[in-house]
């Protein structure tokens, strides 16, 4: 499927906000209350809460569309250690940018949409100067574990993530960004000993 992958705007909040709401509690554990996941997406997955991301400076709220404009996924970029603080440790390249969000519509999943996505991030970010890219994904989300794993994800940690007042148990991931098309190699920059880029196309 060709993707287009663009900057939100306020008409994308309503659609978005009602994806956000399908799509974040396939990627909850079984375990978790449904509770807990109605409270998490009521306060932080609203179109009000998404309008903060679209005023806020360094935050990016991203709309992907099919080839008919039909909204197929959305991100939601921070800079730095923003959207968690407690994970600055575990980053070892810097600028870097964190991906907080990134959904598919499950209808679309299987169809390259969400690689779709990553390339388009990855573009984006390291355009911008971006040394590297961080996240955070359930511990028990096989699919997407494996999905950024392919894409060049590599593990560096775990984080305790609150989910209506429950904690959860999460795999910090990070992917470098240097050497890659916008962001050319400095005399400062250091690639890790055994530290490889993994090819390949995700879900």
């Amino acid at each position: 499927m060709l993707t287009r992958v663009g900057t939100a705007v306020d008409s994308d909040l309503g659609p978005i906000a009602d994806l956000a709401a399908r799509t974040f509690p396939l990627a909850c554990p079984p375990e978790l209350p449904r509770e807990a996941i109605d409270s998490f997406i009521a306060r932080h997955l609203s179109a009000v809460a998404l309008q903060g991301h679209l005023a806020a400076p360094g935050h990016d709220l991203l709309a992907a569309r099919g080839p008919g404009g039909e909204l197929v996924g959305y991100a939601l970029l921070i800079d730095g250690t923003e959207m968690d603080p407690s994970c600055a440790d575990q980053i070892r390249h810097r600028p870097t940018v964190g991906i907080s969000k990134l959904y598919v519509d499950p209808a679309h999943l299987g169809t390259g949409v969400a690689a779709d996505m990553l390339d388009a991030i990855t573009a984006l970010c390291a355009g911008r100067g971006a040394r590297g890219l961080w996240l955070a994904t359930n511990v028990a989300n096989a699919r997407a574990r494996a999905f950024y794993v392919k894409n060049g994800f590599l593990e560096r940690g775990h984080r305790v993530f609150l989910v209506g007042g429950r904690e959860n148990d999460d795999v910090v991931y990070e992917k470098t960004l240097l050497g890659l098309p916008g962001r050319p190699p400095s005399a400062s920059d250091g690639v890790e000993s055994g530290e490889r880029q993994q090819p390949g196309r995700g879900a």
